[in-house]
C-alpha cells in the first residue's frame, strides 16, 4: 500500500475491502486503554457508522481494528471518532473516519529470547486498572518488537504499559501495548505485548542477543559472555498513543 496517496476516500475504500460486511460486531483497541466491542452498521459520507458503548466512545478518540482473514492475512484499520450521537442509554451512534490501513505479517517480526526475568509493569492506560498501578510480573521472552510476561492479574488488549526490567545489567523502561492475554498454569496469565519505544540501538542489541541464542556456540550465561551486547541508559518512557497520522502502509 506504499506509494498511494492516502486520501480519506482512498483509505475508506481500502477499509471496505478489509472490514467484514455490516451489520456485524468488531472489537476496537482504544488509545484510552483496553478494548470494546461495537456494532458495525455501515458507511455514510466517507465515514464508518458504529454503535458503541457510550462510556467508551468520545470525539477524537483513536481506535484500532485488527482484522484477520485466513486467506489474505491480517490487517489493521485505524479510526478516529469524528462525532457521537445519542442512541440509547448505554449506546451511542459513532461517525468515524479511517486514518490508516496497514497489513500485519502473519508471523513474528523478530525471534524472541527467553530470559525469565522479574520486572515491574506500570499501567499507563487501562480499561480495568487505575493509571500508575504497578504489577509484579516475570518476563518470559523478549525481542526487538515484542515481549511476553506472566502476571497474577489479567490485562485487556489495548492496555498500555511501561515495563521496567533489567537487561544486560542495565535498567530499561519499555513502553508496550497488550495484544493478547491468555490463562496460564497455577492461576496466572500470559500477556503478550508489542513494543512501542525501543531505540534503534536497543533493537540491534536484542536482535544480536537473539542470534547468539540461536547459535550452537552460544554460552548458557549471557550476562557473563564477553560478546554480550550493551544497552544505553533507559530512555524516559512516555504514554503511547495510536500514531494515526503516519502514512498508510
Amino acid at each position: 500500500m506504499r506509494g498511494v496517496q492516502s486520501t480519506p476516500g482512498h483509505l475508506l475504500g481500502l477499509a471496505q475491502g478489509i472490514l467484514p460486511p455490516p451489520p456485524c460486531s468488531i472489537d476496537l483497541i482504544s488509545e484510552d486503554g483496553g478494548s470494546f466491542a461495537v456494532s458495525f452498521c455501515g458507511y455514510e459520507d466517507n465515514m464508518i457508522l458504529l454503535h458503541a458503548p457510550r462510556l467508551s466512545a468520545r470525539r477524537q478518540l483513536r481506535v484500532l481494528a485488527r482484522i484477520s482473514d485466513e486467506r489474505r492475512g491480517g490487517y489493521e484499520v485505524e479510526l478516529e471518532i469524528a462525532d457521537c450521537f445519542f442512541h440509547s442509554g448505554e449506546q451511542t451512534l459513532v461517525h468515524a473516519i479511517v486514518t490508516a490501513v496497514r497489513r500485519r505479517k502473519g508471523r513474528r517480526l523478530a525471534p524472541r529470547v527467553a530470559i525469565g526475568q522479574p520486572a515491574t509493569a506500570r499501567i499507563v492506560a487501562s480499561a480495568s486498572l487505575p493509571t500508575n498501578t504497578d504489577l509484579d510480573v516475570r518476563i518470559t521472552d523478549v525481542s526487538a518488537t515484542g515481549l511476553a510476561f506472566s502476571s497474577q492479574r489479567p490485562l485487556d488488549p489495548g492496555d498500555q504499559l511501561t515495563v521496567h526490567v533489567e537487561l544486560f545489567d542495565r535498567p530499561t523502561a519499555i513502553t508496550s501495548r497488550v495484544v493478547r492475554c491468555d490463562r496460564a498454569p497455577y492461576g496466572r496469565f500470559r500477556v503478550g505485548c508489542e513494543i512501542r519505544n525501543l531505540t534503534e540501538h536497543n533493537q540491534q542489541a536484542l536482535a544480536h542477543l537473539s542470534q547468539m541464542t540461536d547459535s550452537p556456540s552460544a554460552t548458557s550465561d549471557r550476562r557473563q559472555s564477553s560478546d554480550a551486547p550493551t544497552l544505553p541508559p533507559a530512555e524516559q518512557p512516555s504514554a503511547d498513543h495510536l500514531d494515526s497520522r503516519r502514512a498508510a502502509a
